[in-house]
């Protein structure tokens, strides 16, 4: 086993992972057993001009394990966990078209946002919406199933966020985990749908889909969207794993899109897909209460929690903090702000915690309370 692990080594695999395992069962016969560069860096390093063979090959083994002049420095182990929940407009804003280009140049914002956060002391784990992305892909493909769809969505999403949180900030390890959420298939969401996905159609398009594909629609704002089931999360599979890789200093994306749907099968006790789209915000809030979070962050593109009574015509903010008790009976949009007052409500009330909506762009100053809504429990 040890010959196999030496060469994936040589040939410049598993270098960081498997270095400080390795090392110790190293063969007797060697005092201090070291892996080769591989063979490229090698003859880089010798070939350099101006620098001696020692400090190339040192040169190239930092660049190897990602190191840079830049580098950040390592969170602290015990910094106050925030659980930061992006909207689907935080990625996609209204009337912006669903291109790569468009979700990639927002997912810049959303990582200089994200990176005040961590160079505050914060630990982070992010998880996202997937709306617009997993209602254009049944569009696309009517006949597939939406946990499928999810899955996809979240790597997709995920591999945006890691690659521009990489490149904020530099030297530090970000890891997007595809997640699957436990509910339960008797769930009423599953005959009452209200999850909006994909894109906003006219009144006469939405009744055109609802008629040609057999999909649910419901009003959002001044145009209609398709309505999935969106049970309520019960558990998170990989809930564990979050939490390790927090504990190691890694920044973690996961719960794209709310999670990927399972149940258990009672008899077996095997997991299966189900035909859903787990609200984000619910799932961020249940994954909060998982890894003790101090701080449920919702950013979206409203600056903070709005007033109902006023709303749309009047944007008057709720006074900051708030209790929940003070958010009961307000009737907020089922669509948007609804559900994430309800999962606020329900982290704090669980960890006695903090949660808070506000603006992406605000999100430090959210939790220093310089802008943005913040609930409390009470």
């Amino acid at each position: 086993m040890l010959t196999t692990l030496q060469r994936a080594v040589q040939k410049g695999r598993l270098w960081s992972s498997l270095l400080p395992y390795l090392a110790p069962i190293a063969p007797a016969r060697t005092s201090v057993w070291r892996p080769k560069l591989p063979i490229q860096l090698r003859q880089r390093a010798q070939g350099a001009s101006g620098t001696s063979a020692g400090a190339a090959a040192a040169a190239a083994a930092a660049r190897l394990h990602g190191a840079t002049a830049h580098q950040a420095a390592a969170p602290p182990s015990d910094g106050p966990v925030v659980v930061v929940a992006l909207g689907g407009n935080a990625l996609l804003k209204r009337g912006e078209p669903l291109t790569m280009e468009v979700q990639q140049h927002n997912a810049k914002g959303a990582a200089a946002a994200i990176k005040q956060l961590v160079d505050a002391g914060f630990r982070v784990c992010v998880t996202h919406g997937n709306g617009p992305q997993v209602g254009m892909l049944a569009l696309q493909d009517p006949q597939a199933r939406l946990e499928v769809l999810d899955a996809e969505t979240e790597g997709q999403l995920g591999y945006i966020l890691e690659l521009e949180l990489n490149n904020a900030l530099r030297g530090r390890e970000v890891a997007a985990l595809l997640t699957q959420v436990v509910v339960d298939p008797a769930d009423p969401a599953f005959s009452s749908p209200t999850k909006q996905v994909g894109p906003h159609y006219s009144k006469e398009e939405a009744e055109a889909y609802a008629a040609e594909k057999g999909w649910a629609v419901a009003p959002d704002g001044d145009t209609f969207r398709r309505v999935v089931a969106s049970p309520l999360p019960r558990d998170i599979v990989e809930a564990r794993a979050v939490q390790v890789l927090l504990q190691a200093g890694i920044l973690v994306v996961c719960c794209g899109g709310g999670g990927i749907p399972v149940a258990v099968d009672a008899a077996s006790g095997e997991r299966y897909g189900v035909e859903a789209v787990v609200d984000k915000d619910e799932a961020s809030a249940l994954l909060g209460c998982k890894l003790k979070a101090d701080w449920l962050l919702l950013l979206t593109d409203a600056e903070a929690i709005y007033d109902p009574a006023g709303w749309p015509q009047e944007r008057r903010p709720i006074a900051s903090p708030v209790r929940c008790s003070e958010l009961q009976g307000r009737s907020f949009a089922s669509g948007s702000m609804a559900p994430k007052v309800a999962a606020a409500c329900r982290f704090v009330t669980a960890t006695g915690g903090k949660a808070a909506v506000g603006n992406m762009s605000d999100a430090l100053a959210i939790l220093q309370g310089r802008a943005g809504t913040t609930i409390v429990a009470g």
